[in-house]
């Protein structure tokens, strides 16, 4: 029985053994077990922070891991931190090392890395790690990384990292070698021994090469040693370009931070860090220095202080050569300079002794919350000199030249300083800023009578021009009795030079310029300037000349600023005499008083009294006068939170529109009133205002400036029965009528206000002076619909017809409206001139947006008459061949629409259009389809023919037989196509003229039935007869033609003629510039050397005589005589070749 039950406990033990071992294999050596290992096991470890998508392999044998990702989990400073993600892991190990301790890795591959850098969540730092997180033993053959990025303040892609890592166990040291970082074209390699066990003392030594992005290439070693609390460099080079660097020396940050380290350079070119850091200022620095440097300090929380000492400094910079030496050194706010000199071409620039620096700018400069600034009063704790004398100062800095010489002295406190200086300074340059003269002399004592003079000429800052700037100071200090004075001048072509200088300014106060001029009277007192406002005078040329009334009460000190003075009663309001800086001009007053200090926040106050409608001028349009005064007063405040208060009130006035050759035009206007407040981050405006007898208009809006939507509401009425008053505001327009009405309310936000509301215009009326029409019956209305578009719809006559309209808009307060109109008409006329008379008949479409003008549709012509006696003497087109001279520079966008226009028009033409003009008289038919587009010449497509045309030339009357413009191309070159023909000798000769080709090249060419020479087809046009039958009068005429005919391409029939009657010369010639001052020429030479002609003006009526006698081949002597001019001259000519 015990024997049975002893056999029953093995066989269980065996097989409990045996499904272990089974379980065990199945987890570590099947792809099943590594699955359920990674889906369900490491989960549960990693708080499911961890996730893996796809497994392949066991854990015994080679394992590929894919779709990792770790979402860490969030922390109070980062509620949504990134996670990590890694695409692929591939892990190839020898698990039987583990038996002796050993976690041996044959290759570990990892690729796709995405890593973010978590922000500082303001935990406290925890406790310092003494041992490093290391197994037993290690061992990784190789590792491979690939395709690292990591995301922080800066993004970092890392191509491929490779290396090997072993550790033996204990407190040996863990060995990196080799370590290989490839980043695009940066390649590092790196050894590396680092102890597990605090302070973790490690050796290290790589090399690096990288080509930096304008292609230099740049290689580097280092070599250093140290621990957790400090480095020691023990060299480190560097090779770029020409130049070399090297340096060694020490750092250590526990406690604080201390270094010493030297630095040497040869032939270094300092255009690298340029390159790298400003790559805007490249080729701006380029050269090549030599420099020997040490720099020593430490900076903890008893300040900074270091020490820096140039022993070597020369070479080339920027083509000039350059030198320095010297020691610079900065105990807490101290700043010393020993035997400090840098010269740079002929520039030299040297500095001896020590100052404070102001406790405000060291701490901008270092950043430090606590600075002492005991010191700052302390004597004696500056002494500082300095000498420069620079007489090419574009060798010191690219954008400087002119210019400087001088020297100075700063000696004692900084409250109480001794400062002497002299500086003169010619043809200074900043950029776009300049100088002509520079002269400053201070002598400043804090116990004796001190003086400032400080003086420029002719400056010019951000284009603004001022002939003289000056600053003179007595007293202590220099700062009891101060004169300030700018002049300005109309010169400079800015926005704030035409606003004081606007082109109506009469010229001897342009010529004058305008000129601020300030006296203080005071004298300086626990760091504050106390005084008075003595004088203060601001001639602004249009906006007036402005005198302060009386001296008023001036603080200025770093934590107050108060201009005026107030008492206050017993509960706490100011006293109605407060005192205030006054202004006057003529009439006009202004008043304000304000302060501002650091603890109390800031106010201003005041008010206006008969303030002229002429300090707007400049905003206002060249024809309109407004006449009246304007009064008003304002009130801002911040202590903790803004307000404002603004009221107006101009007096009654009126409006005054200046016509050409017209009376003015003038609109009264009275009870207008503008309130404005700001207070609780709510902006409220309410303006009204009566105008003419029965107008008004009037407005409420109010703004939440909370956030930034800005929601809004408003509401603006307005009634105008008589639009007459707009009548000069409205170029090319007379006799405007009509009765306007808004009513609107608006609500939304600043940024997409919603409007809704109407307008209308009825009864309206108005001259259009270019095409010579008159509107009337116009009437139109505008709805807002609220988020809906915008309607608008309207009907206009003219002449016998009328124009209906509809339309809408939008977003038309959006940031892309868009605008939408069609336009349908019947007889409208278009045109009432005396050269032209058109009515139409349009159906249009135009939408406008962003993009452009879009305008689509036809446009049939039912009746028009053209009469053109003769174009206007200055409508001379351009040869398509001239160059104007010195016309390069003209800026080709200037005159271009403001938007963009794409027209696709077909014009058709009625059975009422006639043509009158040019000889010709016919009526035209037809059509033609017009496309234009932007910076494009007009394009046509279709034909206009001329119907029952008489062609009047040569002083006969001529029937068109056919006539057509055939459009093809251009609008301004059609084909012509035409035929012009007169029978003659009873029927048996038919004459004509055919013109054909294109416009621009036209060809005009005579013709016959029979065929017969040029001549005799001119002299039968003209005659009725041959020209064997022509008598002298009708020759003459023939030669008349056959020079208009010169004009064209028939200049060999003008020679012809011209044989036929006896003269040897028949030309055209111009006698000055203009085709008004062509004349015709006929000559004969009366003998071998004696020559007659006659020079007759085609345009002008001008009749000359000229001789010109021969004497010799070169000598000859020409005599004139006529009616604009008589005289003679002798002439002298020499031919060479």
């Amino acid at each position: 029985m015990r024997r049975k039950m002893r056999r029953k406990i093995i066989y269980a033990l065996l097989l409990s053994i045996t499904i272990t071992c089974s379980m065990g294999f199945a987890l570590f050596a099947t792809e099943f077990g590594a699955r359920w290992l990674v889906r369900h096991a490491l989960p549960v470890v990693f708080e499911n922070k961890l996730q893996i998508q796809a497994v392949q392999g066991t854990l015994l044998s080679p394992l590929r891991l894919a779709g990792i990702t770790y979402q860490p989990a969030p922390s109070m400073g980062n509620p949504t931190n990134k996670p990590t993600t890694i695409d692929n892991v591939s892990l190839e190990w020898r698990p039987g090392a583990l038996l002796s301790g050993l976690a041996h890795i044959h290759r570990l591959r990892i690729s796709g890395i995405r890593y973010g850098i978590p922000k500082d969540d303001g935990h406290p730092e925890s406790e310092p790690i003494s041992m490093l997180p290391l197994p037993p033993a290690l061992r990784i053959e190789r590792l491979e990384v690939t395709d690292l990025h990591i995301d922080g303040d800066e993004h970092v892609d890392i191509e491929r990292i490779t290396g090997a890592l072993a550790f033996a166990g204990g407190k040996a040291p863990l060995i990196i070698e080799p370590f290989q970082v490839i980043s695009g074209a940066t390649e590092l390699t790196l050894a590396m021994e680092i102890e597990p066990v605090a302070p973790f003392a490690y050796k290290a030594r790589g090399q690096g090469r990288t080509t930096l992005p304008d292609g230099t290439a740049l290689a580097g070693e280092i070599s250093l040693h140290g621990d957790a609390s400090k480095a020691v460099l023990e060299r480190f080079s560097v090779e770029v370009a020409k130049g070399h660097i090297a340096g060694q020396g020490w750092v250590d940050w526990s406690p604080g931070i201390q270094w010493d380290l030297g630095l040497s350079a040869r032939g270094m070119d300092p255009n690298i860090y340029w390159s790298l850091l400003q790559p805007e200022r490249k080729n701006r620095w380029r050269g090549a220095l030599n420099m020997v440097l040490r720099s020593q300090g430490r900076r903890d929380d008893d300040g900074l202080d270091l020490a820096l000492d140039i022993e070597r400094l020369d070479g080339i910079l920027r083509g000039y050569p350059i030198a320095g030496s010297g020691r610079l050194t900065l105990a807490g706010r101290r700043l010393e300079a020993r035997g400090l000199e840098l010269r740079s071409g002929d520039n030299r620039l040297k500095m001896h002794g020590a100052t404070l620096i102001p406790s405000a700018l060291f701490r901008r400069l270092t950043g430090s919350t606590t600075v002492d600034a005991s010191g700052d009063s302390a004597p004696d704790s500056t002494g500082l000199s300095f000498e420069i004398d620079a007489p090419m100062l574009k060798a010191l800095w690219p954008d400087l030249d002119g210019r400087l010489q001088g020297e100075g002295r700063l000696a004692g406190s900084l409250f109480d300083p001794e400062i002497s200086l002299r500086m003169t300074g010619k043809a200074l340059a900043y950029r776009a800023h300049r100088i002509a003269a520079l002269r400053a002399k201070l002598a400043l004592h804090p116990a004796a009578a001190s003086r400032a003079d400080i003086e420029v000429e002719d400056v010019l800052l951000a284009n603004h021009e001022f002939p003289r700037i000056r600053a003179q100071g007595t007293g202590r200090l220099a700062l009891e009795q101060i004169t300030l004075g700018m002049d300005f001048s109309c010169a400079s072509d800015t926005d704030w030079g035409k606003f004081l200088c606007p082109e109506d300014l009469d010229p001897a106060t342009r010529a004058r310029g305008g000129r601020l001029a300030l006296q203080l009277d005071g004298r300086l007192k626990d760091s504050a300037w106390s005084g008075r406002l003595k004088r203060a005078h601001m001639d602004l040329l249009s906006l007036g000349d402005w005198q302060l009334a009386r001296p008023i009460p001036l603080l200025l000190g770093a934590d107050m600023v108060r201009l005026g003075a107030s008492t206050r009663n017993p509960r706490g309001r100011r006293h109605e005499n407060d005192q205030r800086a006054c202004w006057q001009w003529e009439g006009a007053r202004i008043c304000t008083r304000g302060a501002w200090s650091k603890g109390s926040g800031s106010y201003l106050k005041g008010d206006m009294v008969g303030l002229p409608w002429q300090v707007l001028r400049p905003w206002l349009p060249a024809s309109l006068e407004i006449r009246g005064a304007i009064a008003g007063d304002f009130d801002l405040s911040r202590a903790r939170d803004a307000e404002a208060r603004l009221t107006i009130t101009p007096g009654t006035g009126a409006l005054i529109y200046r016509r050409p050759n017209r009376r003015p035009l003038e609109t009264t206007f009275r009870d207008a009133r503008l309130t404005a407040s700001y207070a609780k981050n709510s902006l409220q405006a309410d303006v009204k205002c009566k105008v003419a007898e029965q107008g008004f208009m009037k407005g409420k809006l109010r703004i939440d400036m909370a956030g930034n939507q800005y929601p809004l509401q408003g509401t603006l009425q307005g009634k105008l029965p008589d639009l007459a008053l707009l009548s000069g505001s409205i170029p090319q327009t007379e006799k405007i009528e009509g009765a306007l009405t808004l009513a609107f309310t608006a609500e939304g936000s600043l940024k997409k206000p919603i409007l809704r509301g109407r307008g209308t215009l009825a009864g309206g009326a108005v001259d259009l002076l270019a095409p010579g029409i008159h509107l009337r019956d116009i009437a139109m209305e505008a709805e807002a619909r609220g988020s809906r578009p915008l309607k608008i719809k309207g009907e206009i006559r003219s002449g016998p017809g009328r124009l209906i309209f509809t339309g809408e808009i939008r977003e038309p307060f959006g940031v892309s409206p868009r605008f939408e109109l069609s336009a349908r008409g019947d007889d409208f006329q278009v045109l009432q001139l005396p050269e032209a008379e058109v009515l139409a008949s349009p159906n249009l479409r135009v939408v406008s947006d962003r993009k452009g003008v879009f305008v689509d549709g036809e446009i049939a012509i039912p009746e028009a008459r053209i009469k053109i006696d003769a174009l206007s003497e200055t409508g001379v087109a351009v040869s398509e061949d001239e160059v104007i001279v010195g016309e390069e520079g003209i800026d080709a966008s200037e005159g271009k629409p403001a938007h963009a226009v794409h027209a696709k028009v077909s014009v058709m033409l009625g059975d009422r259009v006639t043509f009158e003009g040019f000889g010709i008289k016919a009526g035209l038919t037809g059509s033609v389809a017009i496309e234009s587009h932007p910076e494009k010449p007009p394009m046509g497509n279709g034909s206009i023919v001329l119907r029952d045309g008489q062609y009047r030339a040569y002083g006969q009357s001529l029937v068109i037989e056919h006539g057509r413009l055939v459009f093809s191309g251009p609008m301004d070159n059609p084909a012509l196509d035409a035929r012009a023909t007169r029978k003659v000798a009873d029927g048996k000769v038919t004459v004509g003229i055919d013109i054909t080709g294109a416009l621009k090249q036209s060809r005009m060419s005579l013709s016959s039935e029979p065929i017969m020479p040029e001549s005799e087809i001119l002299a039968y046009l003209l005659t009725g007869k041959s020209l064997a039958n022509a008598s002298h009068t009708d020759q003459a005429a023939l030669l008349d033609t056959a020079i208009g005919l010169a004009f064209t391409e028939s200049k060999p029939l003008a020679s012809q003629l011209g044989r036929k009657i006896g003269i040897d010369t028949v030309k055209i010639r111009n006698e000055g510039n203009t085709l008004q001052e062509s004349a015709l020429l006929l000559g004969k030479y009366l003998t071998p050397k004696l020559y007659v002609g006659y020079v007759q003006g085609l345009f002008e009526n001008t009749r000359t005589f000229e001789a010109e006698y021969h004497i010799t081949n070169a000598l000859s002597i020409k005599a004139r005589s006529g009616t604009a001019q008589q005289g003679a001259e002798v002439l002298y000519s020499i031919e060479r070749e």
